[in-house]
């Protein structure tokens, strides 16, 4: 059943995506080209466009926002596994009435956006 719900919300969300990335564009709804066109009776005509990937490599504003990213994930990262880590020894390692203090500590941040829509 997992597999299911993965399939669901993230592979067919990405294979519409890529879908789109290989079309050509067009000014219409929806504005793409489809990629598969029937030609004649009984043929299947494929047309990927690899252009749009050209564009992307030689753009360097895309470069650079694609590097930032990656810069920006790998330090974010590192912060959780430093923070991270020594916290969740810590919680292993203390008393079973500490644990669960610090647990709800650990816990309580994402409790915040649900206790401001309740209370306001």
């Amino acid at each position: 059943m997992p597999q299911f719900w993965l399939a669901l919300f993230f592979l067919i969300p990405f294979v519409i995506v890529l879908k789109i990335a290989f079309s050509d564009a067009q000014i219409a709804m929806p504005p793409y080209q489809p990629l598969i066109e029937w030609v004649g009776e009984k043929a299947l005509h494929i047309k990927l466009n690899f252009a749009n990937f050209a564009f992307l490599v030689e753009d360097n504003l895309y470069w650079k926002a694609y590097l930032n990213s990656i810069f920006v994930a790998a330090v974010a990262t590192l912060i959780c596994l430093l923070i991270g880590y020594p916290m969740a020894y810590a919680i292993a390692r203390t008393s079973p009435s500490t644990r669960n203090i610090l647990l709800l500590l650990v816990i309580l941040p994402f409790w915040t956006s649900f206790l401001l829509r309740v209370y306001a």
